[in-house]
């Protein structure tokens, strides 16, 4: 039997690519669009030759989705198709790849399923709905519930997420516009009863081995994708990892011992998950370091935009400063003209 991944832990890396602004390409199942691999600790110079602009993933768009697609190369930290989301997310957390299509996880991944509008006794997070021509053989797309529109009201409409398209990558859309016509609990590799993923274990230090090592170097990895360059998400709690620990401490102005305690492990793990930075000026510089004076302006972000946060601040010059993501990289901006929500 399959080892099957809580669909709490689903859920929460799907909000998280969402809130990341991950993109989509055909074919991907939640690879760095920049070298292709799953591993983000994996530099730009080892990318895949399928993964260049010239290469497989983005010459088979053309016109404006060639332009959409280099787009995402540029900007996103992870890029997704639609079934892709299932298989990468469940590949991260458990090292196996499924390699299916859409209108496979609906005929061998549920065992619960059905046609026409997902039944209201069926709409949990984590549930999949899909889209057909005619017949369950021709389903070509799938998207993912989340949350009742309305709270305490799980009967009504839902927020579903999907990768829809180049065009759109990794967006939340509503159950009821969109119309899908098959859905399905994907409990051959999910576990719709763990609503809640296991927290990750606090306590670690140098020394210290195992998944629990393996789930905090990822969760560093999203913080930073070049903070572990030699040994990734090994599972070993080895200097390299101690020294990322500790550079992320600084940053989000915790005490730097460099052990994953319990205030270290609350601010890492809520990265990517709901808070961004909202720009609330015309617009505002995005730099490569806290401050004006010893950085580099990498762009500029405009009123109204929201950028990841990344759970640090930094007070130079007289005022904070965030860490955000800003086109796949970590990145600042002055809290003068932004804000945190979430």
């Amino acid at each position: 039997m399959a080892k099957r991944m809580p669909i709490g832990r689903f859920v929460e890396e799907l909000v998280a690519a969402l809130n990341r602004g991950d993109g989509y390409i055909m074919g991907s199942y939640g690879q760095n669009p920049r070298t292709g691999y799953l591993d983000l600790s994996v530099p730009e110079s080892k990318c895949k030759a399928s993964w260049k602009e010239n290469g497989y993933y983005y010459t088979q768009y053309s016109g404006g989705q060639r332009t959409s697609a280099l787009k995402w190369r540029k900007k996103c930290t992870r890029v997704w198709d639609c079934n892709g989301m299932a298989e990468g997310i469940y590949e991260l957390h458990t090292g196996v790849c499924i390699n299916s299509k859409a209108r496979h996880n609906y005929g061998e991944w549920c065992s619960v399923r059905g046609s026409g509008m997902i039944p209201a006794k069926h709409r949990v997070p984590g549930a999949a709905v899909f889209w057909s021509n005619s017949s369950a053989g021709s389903i070509h797309h799938v998207a993912y519930l989340w949350k009742p529109v309305k709270e305490g009201h799980p009967e009504g409409d839902w927020w579903i997420i999907e990768a829809k398209g180049v065009a759109y990558g990794v967006v939340k859309s509503k159950l009821y516009s969109r119309k899908p016509n098959f859905w399905g609990l994907m409990d051959k590799y999910f576990d719709y009863e763990a609503t809640q993923s296991t927290p990750m274990p606090a306590g670690l230090s140098r020394g210290d081995e195992g998944s629990a090592v393996i789930q905090m170097q990822r969760a560093l990895l999203i913080w930073n994708a070049n903070c572990l360059p030699k040994w990734g998400a090994d599972g070993d709690f080895g200097e390299e990892t101690e020294d990322a620990l500790k550079a992320y401490q600084k940053l989000a102005g915790l005490p730097v011992t460099g052990v994953y305690d319990d205030a270290t492990r609350e601010a890492l793990t809520s990265i990517g998950k709901s808070k961004q930075v909202v720009i609330t000026g015309g617009s505002l510089n995005v730099r490569s370091a806290p401050g004006t004076a010893s950085s580099r302006v990498l762009g500029v972000a405009h009123k109204g935009d929201k950028l990841p946060y990344q759970g640090a601040a930094q007070a130079v010059e007289g005022r904070d400063w965030y860490l955000v993501v800003y086109k796949g990289e970590n990145a600042w901006v002055s809290s003068k003209y932004s804000r945190i929500e979430g």
